[in-house]
């Protein structure tokens, strides 16, 4: 059984190249910005865990300004 990402992309085999490349950049980016925010994720929690917590306000303000949410 194929994974939904398996048939994505067989079906992007299909499109013009010109469109295969405009999706493989905004794949790409959305990858990179998730593992961005994955490991900030990370940090905080460790930072946490580790009795230096900071306000979550400014913690969110701050996500919200890095990755345009």
């Amino acid at each position: 059984m194929m994974t939904k990402l398996e048939r994505a992309i067989q079906e992007a085999e299909q499109l013009p190249s010109e469109m295969r490349e405009q999706l493989g950049e905004k794949l790409l980016h959305y990858i990179h910005k998730y593992l961005a925010l994955r490991d900030d994720l990370d940090v905080g929690l460790r930072e946490l865990d580790a009795g230096e917590g900071r306000d979550g306000k400014d913690v969110f303000a701050a996500l919200k300004s890095r990755y345009d949410a």
